[in-house]
């Protein structure tokens, strides 16, 4: 395994080559995350449990994915040329690799272990951030001035908890897939190597994800300041642009980790 003694050159790296593995098939890429984000943001309109099925079955999504990529990989150093499809076939093979991690043999079980631990980890996280009332009402006053040291500092650690909780949760799961499917990991294996991996690897991960951190405040902030369905179609166009990117620089980073 790799330092983070590299520097932050490996995290820029990680999206460039991504966007080399994006270039191998953008019609692939193209199709599983249009179809990805439908089913994402239909869930979405279903309150509190459409996002609970949604963390449930990404997991298992991600798996069809990176076995694409490895497949993609194994196409280009076979020099393999792909037929001519139309688009109902483009959309046939999105479907049938978006949804690949379901068909998975030895794989699916411990991979729906880690969505289901996933899961849980996010509702007791929110559980918290509910009781700690993160993103109440005294947030905004903390922001207007209008409230006092004893309100907002309450508030700001409430809401540093939460984000270490929330990071920490996704170092855990970061490379935990693609662990359990190329290397053959155990669940908790897994999600304990993911974790060092990602303490190993913090600047170029940073550098890595913070792109994509923006993107996802910015698409946040416009979603609640737009009104139905401009909202969701900030998300949709957003989520169509940066996810591939993000899954295919994910992917060349655990290569990269892990060899």
């Amino acid at each position: 395994m790799k330092s983070m003694n590299s520097g932050a050159r490996r995290g820029w790296s990680w999206i460039s080559g991504g966007w080399d593995l994006l270039r191998k098939d953008w019609m692939l890429w193209g199709g599983m995350t249009f179809i990805y984000m439908v089913i994402a943001l239909a869930l979405k309109m279903i309150p509190f449990i459409g996002v609970l099925i949604l963390i449930l079955i990404s997991p298992t999504m991600l798996a069809g994915v990176l076995h694409g990529a490895h497949d993609l990989e194994a196409q280009a150093r076979g020099a393999s040329g792909r037929s001519a499809r139309g688009a109902r076939g483009h959309l046939h093979r999105a479907i049938r690799q978006l949804f690949g991690g379901f068909t998975l043999e030895s794989e699916l079980l411990p991979v729906m272990v880690i969505s289901t631990l996933t899961l849980s980890a996010a509702v007791v996280i929110e559980i918290l951030a509910q009781l700690l009332k993160v993103g109440g009402p005294a947030l905004p006053a903390m922001l207007a001035g209008s409230v006092g040291p004893a309100i907002w500092l309450p508030a700001l650690i409430s809401l540093l908890i939460i984000l270490v909780l929330q990071v920490a949760l996704i170092m855990a799961i970061f490379y935990a897939v693609p662990l359990v499917l190329f290397k053959k990991e155990y669940p908790l294996s897994a999600i304990e190597k993911s974790f060092s991996a990602c303490m190993h690897n913090a600047l170029p991960l940073v550098v890595f994800g913070l792109p994509f951190a923006i993107i996802s405040t910015v698409a946040d902030l416009l979603y609640f300041a737009l009104d139905f369905p401009k909202d969701y179609l900030v998300l949709f166009v957003l989520g169509l642009i940066t996810l591939p990117f993000f899954v295919s620089g994910l992917y060349r980073s655990y290569e990269d980790t892990f060899g």
